[in-house]
């Protein structure tokens, strides 16, 4: 858990939630990871607003809700997509 001094972009549980949310939204389009981090970050500049969204990717496909093809493409899972839709 974060900080509550830790703004949100740098928090990553808050931003591995905001990244579920974009990724289920534009199911079925696919990006790669740099490209589902740019759609977030508000500051491509920032190298720590940009790891953090890198941690969130890990993160996610740690816990089994991304899956990464070989060709660099994250897309939510089946069980991520469900879990959105319940939550929203």
């Amino acid at each position: 858990m974060a900080d509550r001094d830790t703004p949100p972009q740098y928090d990553v549980a808050t931003v591995e939630a905001v990244m579920l949310e974009v990724v289920a939204e534009l199911h079925p389009e696919r990006l790669s990871a740099d490209g589902l981090s740019l759609r977030i970050v508000s500051d491509p500049d920032d190298d720590k607003e940009v790891g953090v969204a890198l941690q969130a990717i890990h993160g996610l496909r740690e816990f089994g809700l991304l899956k990464a093809r070989d060709d660099g493409v994250v897309e939510p899972t089946p069980a991520a997509l469900r879990a959105v839709a319940l939550l929203t």
